[in-house]
């Protein structure tokens, strides 16, 4: 083997390994803008039901109109309830957390997602944040069982 032969190996073996970094760089999700969010498994509820709630519940009087009518424009989303947070997102995404409903425990989820919006339904009885989320990944659970 020459001298050029050798060259030309290294050349592409450099360029095939930028290649592989630059793929891996640009598709991973970016952690700066990730957060872990927690919610309820009792869920996931169409998000045209939890609108038709807060324009209904004697609790949600006073709700932001800008944030239901920003609520209204996502169209076909799933939401899960969270500690004073609604999470809404794709039922693809929904589709990654489980669904359970108990009688002897509270079960909650973690996952990692990007949030897109976050809005306040405002000044409420039991004030919400309207969290928008995409890419959720799946942690873990917990189960807190009530005493009986």
């Amino acid at each position: 083997m020459g001298k050029k032969t050798i060259i030309l190996i290294l050349i592409v073996l450099i360029a095939a390994l930028a290649l592989v970094v630059g793929y891996y760089v640009s598709d991973s999700p970016n952690d700066e803008n990730r957060e872990t969010l927690s919610v309820s498994t009792e869920g996931p509820i169409p998000l045209s039901d939890i609108i038709k709630d807060v324009e209904t519940g004697s609790y949600y009087e006073g709700y932001d109109n800008e944030t239901l009518k920003w609520m209204k424009s996502l169209g076909d989303k799933s939401v899960f309830s969270g500690n004073g947070t609604f999470v809404v997102m794709s039922p693809y995404d929904a589709s990654k957390l489980r669904s359970e409903y108990v009688t002897d425990a509270y079960i909650t989820e973690e996952f990692r997602c990007t949030v897109l919006e976050s809005h306040s339904l405002g000044n409420v009885t039991y004030p919400k944040d309207v969290i928008l989320v995409e890419d959720v990944e799946y942690l873990r659970e917990n189960i807190t069982y009530f005493d009986v």
